[in-house]
């Protein structure tokens, strides 16, 4: 009786030990991007407010302050196919790639062409 319980006992902790020593799932690594800069008319050098900013691989919106300034924080988990849409009602829609936002080291300055 007493070895059937030492037995239980021994298959007990290796089934837990076992159990627990398992790979853990991968979380997928996501990287941080922070963006700022400004929105303006290309023809008339004036400040957008409200222009909205989309971000389509992170499904997040921002708009632009009164003065056409945004700041922009995101996570991704991949910047390979990162694309930002700006857009504005009267004007045309402009979209940027990461190789785009990448070469102005995050700090955007943007102008609108009117329609």
């Amino acid at each position: 009786m007493k070895n059937k319980f030492i037995l239980i006992f021994i298959l007990t902790v290796l089934v837990s030990v076992l159990g627990f020593s398992t790979e853990k799932p991968k979380t997928p690594r996501t990287q941080s991007l922070m963006l700022s800069g400004k929105i303006i008319d290309i023809n008339s050098n004036e400040k957008l407010a409200g222009v909205k900013i989309t971000c389509a691989n992170c499904e997040k919106s921002f708009y632009s302050d009164l003065e056409g300034n945004f700041f922009i924080y995101l996570e991704t988990s991949s910047t390979e196919n990162l694309t930002l849409e700006i857009s504005q009602i009267g004007y045309s829609t402009k979209t940027l790639y990461y190789k785009d936002i990448q070469a102005n080291s995050g700090n955007l300055y943007i102008d609108l062409k009117s329609e």
